[in-house]
């Protein structure tokens, strides 16, 4: 039996990758993607979500570099040299009881790649961003950018008809909105207080507003401060519950729409965008928060999470959704270009299913067609990255990064969106196996 490798073995900076196939000449640019680095560290494992990050880089041009070092922060040194866990459930309980009550967290910088300013930050669920090297990989520190009172969320999103990136942050019930302009100052838009403490992983944007899906996911408060050890168990589902829907008006951020409707869970959106006095929003879907006990190994056989498409009406508080693709799938993403307005198609990871191995697929919204990319035997892959050639909506690249569990390394896949019943155009080897990633951003070169 092949079992992925979620350690990484071999940190180290910039180095050849083996070609193998023919790297495309307009795909030019930086791929960087983090995840988690140590799932078992000291001798004992630990919750992806909790882990200690790595980034992985990989330089594309006609040639190949790729690099990957551990998110080095204060504290994770700080347990590096005394050789055990200081911060996280491995700790002692003294410790994770008063690590709690002084919101005294380790950031681990697992989860996500934020490139602002020509800055380079790796994010993570409730910290704030570590800044780091984008050449060496090396960790920088982490800080506030000035503006951030409590914690920055791992997935911001940047409207491009504003040349503006936005994010949220959790300060118990209360939710923060920001805004980090191309050009400026990061500013907090605006607080606005939740129905409940709840997890909240994921957010969207249009030109107009911000979207929150608040599921009936709520943090048991005791379970958190004494850090158990299962913390699939620190957010309880309360199916009676309802999902509360939030609409903040950037124009007028203290006049936003909340409404309840039946429960449900989104942990990640694919984009939205206005439809006259309508916001379309498109994601997967789930019935619950099963997936938090292992994000890495699921298989959906619990929620079968399904790419859905919801029209909210904010004049009516209304939310109508209907299902597109009813395979199951995660990490829905469109076209960068078009975040914030309108698409026509998104690319989703799905899982494995009676049709074959896991792999991604494109939808297309409007005819509901799909195509589908299937992984070979025994290779695990990560959240499917579309680089557009900035020609047709869906004409581009598709990078997965993937492990070869048979052989104990990974490479990453450079597929033709348009011909994904192919082979890739390349692969792009390390000399090691990569832990699972969850999330990237490719950047352009701005030469090419």
């Amino acid at each position: 039996m092949t079992v992925a490798n979620y350690n990484l073995k071999y940190p180290h900076a910039m180095k050849p990758l083996r070609i193998e196939g023919t790297i495309p000449s307009q795909l030019r640019g930086t791929l960087y993607r983090a995840g988690p680095g140590l799932i078992e560290r000291f001798g004992k494992s630990v919750h992806p979500f909790l882990a200690d990050g790595a980034i992985t880089s990989v330089e594309i041009s006609s040639q190949a570099k790729g690099a990957c070092r551990m998110v080095e922060t204060d504290k994770y040194l700080q347990e590096e040299a005394c050789g055990r866990t200081l911060y996280d459930t491995n700790a002692p309980l003294l410790n994770r009881v008063k690590n709690a009550l002084m919101r005294n967290i380790k950031n681990t910088g697992n989860t996500h790649i934020l490139p602002w300013q020509n800055r380079f930050f790796a994010l993570m669920e409730a910290g704030k961003p570590v800044e780091f090297d984008p050449q060496t990989l090396e960790t920088i520190g982490t800080t506030n950018l000035d503006m951030i009172q409590g914690a920055f969320s791992a997935h911001p999103h940047r409207v491009e008809r504003l040349k503006t990136t936005f994010n949220f942050g959790i300060r118990g019930q209360y939710i923060d909105l920001f805004s980090l302009p191309d050009i400026g100052h990061a500013k907090r838009i605006t607080t606005f207080k939740a129905p409940w403490a709840s997890l909240i992983h994921d957010f969207m944007m249009t030109d107009k507003h911000a979207i929150f899906f608040i599921s009936p996911s709520k943090l048991v408060v005791w379970r958190a401060v004494l850090g158990l050890k299962d913390f699939s168990k620190y957010f309880s589902w309360d199916a009676q519950g309802s999902t509360f829907i939030i609409v903040v008006p950037l124009n007028s951020p203290d006049k936003l729409c909340q409404f309840e409707v039946d429960a449900f869970h989104v942990w990640h959106f694919a984009n939205a965008y206005e439809d006259g006095e309508d916001i379309i929003v498109d994601a997967c879907r789930h019935d619950d928060i099963g997936t938090l006990g292992n994000p890495i190994e699921t298989t959906a056989n619990d929620t079968e999470p399904a790419f859905w498409r919801f029209r909210i009406k904010p004049k009516n508080k209304q939310l109508l959704g209907e299902e597109v693709w009813s395979i199951p799938c995660e990490f829905p993403m469109v076209n960068p270009q078009l975040l914030g307005s309108k698409h026509r198609y998104a690319w989703v990871q799905t899982y494995k299913d009676k049709t074959g191995n896991g792999g991604f697929a494109r939808i297309d919204t409007e005819t509901q067609e799909i195509q589908r990319w299937y992984a070979p035997d025994h290779h695990q892959i990560s959240e499917p990255l579309f680089v557009s050639k900035g020609q047709k909506e869906e004409e581009g690249w598709v990078l997965q990064l993937t492990q070869d569990l048979t052989h104990e390394k990974s490479y990453l896949a450079i597929i033709d969106s348009q011909k994904m019943d192919e082979q890739p155009v390349a692969k792009l080897w390390f000399d090691q196996a990569i832990p699972m990633t969850f999330h990237g951003v490719f950047i352009k070169d701005s030469s090419a």
